[in-house]
């Protein structure tokens, strides 16, 4: 079953034509982001992956989990196992495609929602990965709630969600330039952005907070592909509710606006800044 829609995404249709283009457009930061915390915090945790490993990339996109580890991970170290899901079957066929020739042992691609994994039994996975979509859910407690029964005791959950994520920051700004008058984009669940939340949500959820590690990353992204890549997700249909109520002439100004926007991000950080929450959580 196909989980609700948050009203402040693109329609479901859209995710299934970004599916092909995901790492490009997202100036590969949500995988360079999880590369680092698979490295930098769940390796060096109590609980790394290693080759007994029953791994679940949740809410995954075209896998970027566990593409992840692959790029992180010597192939001894591979987990034995890892169930890639998502609940856009153009992102699961993308994933499905994506990772067939990769080193992994045994990768599974099924369409699931996160918010009701009735598929999977209880205690199953050592590690799940919700890698940036904890905000995207429409009752985000719910995935919390499923994440925690699906782990095995001293399972390890790891949620990675944006403190600052620069796109948002880039089309306000073009906005500005053009209709001033007009209101901003929405965020979805703003509220995640900020301290504590994330952490105060996986406590109601089932995870004890002294089980609880929080940490964050930042991410400078300054290479000129993946610069292209983020400016043409921000130039193109994901950000269509920001240009609601344009004419046909203040359309025609939106990519320039965005190019302009891009700009002045990366004279004021060197480029375009991303910062992140981690939050592992051991059952």
């Amino acid at each position: 079953m196909a989980q609700p829609q948050h009203p402040n995404l693109p329609l479901p249709d859209y995710f299934s034509k970004f599916a092909a283009n995901y790492v490009r457009q997202t100036g590969r930061a949500t995988l360079n982001i999880l590369a680092t915390v698979i490295k930098e915090n769940i390796q060096k945790s109590a609980h790394p992956i290693g080759p007994d490993s029953v791994v679940h990339d949740t809410a995954a996109g075209p896998g970027i989990g566990a593409a992840a580890l692959v790029a992180s991970l010597p192939k001894e170290q591979l987990p034995k196992e890892i169930l890639v899901s998502d609940n856009v079957a153009m992102m699961v066929s993308a994933a499905r495609e994506s990772l067939t020739a990769s080193p992994l042992p045994h990768v599974e691609c099924k369409e699931l929602d996160s918010q009701n994994l009735s598929e999977v039994p209880d205690n199953h996975f050592t590690h799940s990965i919700n890698n940036f979509s904890i905000f995207t859910f429409v009752r985000a407690g719910d995935a919390i709630r499923e994440t925690y029964r699906t782990l095995q005791p001293g399972g390890l959950a790891v949620i990675t969600c944006w403190r600052r994520f620069a796109p948002m920051f880039i089309v306000h700004g073009a906005q500005n330039k053009i209709r001033p008058d007009l209101p901003l984009m929405p965020t979805p669940s703003p509220e995640f952005y900020e301290e504590g939340v994330l952490q105060k949500v996986a406590e109601e959820n089932g995870f004890s907070s002294a089980k609880i590690e929080l940490a964050e990353t930042v991410l400078l992204v300054d290479d000129e592909e993946d610069v292209a890549g983020l400016t043409s997700l921000m130039s193109g249909p994901m950000m269509a509710r920001a240009r609601q109520g344009y004419t046909e002439d203040e359309e025609a100004k939106w990519a320039e606006s965005v190019r302009q926007s891009v700009k002045e991000e990366i004279e004021q950080f060197g480029g375009i800044r991303f910062e992140a929450y981690i939050l592992l959580a051991t059952k």
